[in-house]
């Protein structure tokens, strides 16, 4: 399976890539949901993000494009809820954040051993709603055989408790 390049991503987009063509429904329901949910609280802590999630109507999140063939690849943006046109200012800005704190926060878990990726933190080292969210999500991709999350650039490769980042 070879990821799907940056080129390929439309400009602005997070790009999910989840390692096999079939997944059930029920997986994709919740990774969605916690995906959202992460996205939303990172906009919210995010200087420059924040003011624009105060007033309403709020920025939605939209999936702009959806495949399957050997894997199944979304991609995601933030549009202005009134004439449904993307807001690329604002998808960089949270897009490249939650990348940041994932990576962040993954990188920060206790090793199980000397050769093992990361282990869950415990919910009584989740200090922040930023902290819970960012464990909900590595809780879901965990789930897959293998993820990748891609913004620009960058790549967040998850395959079981290995991250790696490029």
């Amino acid at each position: 399976m070879e990821k799907e390049t940056t080129q390929e991503l439309s400009a602005h987009s997070l790009g999910i890539q989840i390692g096999q063509a079939e997944v059930p429904v029920s997986y994709m329901s919740s990774l969605l949901r916690v995906l959202q949910a992460a996205l939303r609280e990172v906009a919210l802590n995010t200087e420059g993000a924040r003011e624009q999630f105060n007033h309403q109507p709020q920025p939605i999140l939209v999936m702009t494009r959806i495949s399957s063939q050997a894997s199944i690849n979304i991609q995601f943006s933030f549009n202005d809820p009134l004439n449904h046109e993307p807001i690329p200012s604002l998808s960089s800005l949270i897009f490249n954040s939650f990348l940041d704190r994932l990576g962040e926060y993954v990188m920060s878990l206790p090793q199980p051993s000397l050769w093992g990726g990361a282990a869950r933190s415990s919910p009584d080292r989740l200090d922040s709603e930023v902290s819970r969210r960012m464990d909900q999500i590595y809780a879901e991709v965990r789930r897959a055989p293998k993820v990748f999350l891609m913004f620009d650039n960058r790549t967040l490769e998850i395959e079981g408790t290995r991250l790696e980042m490029t």
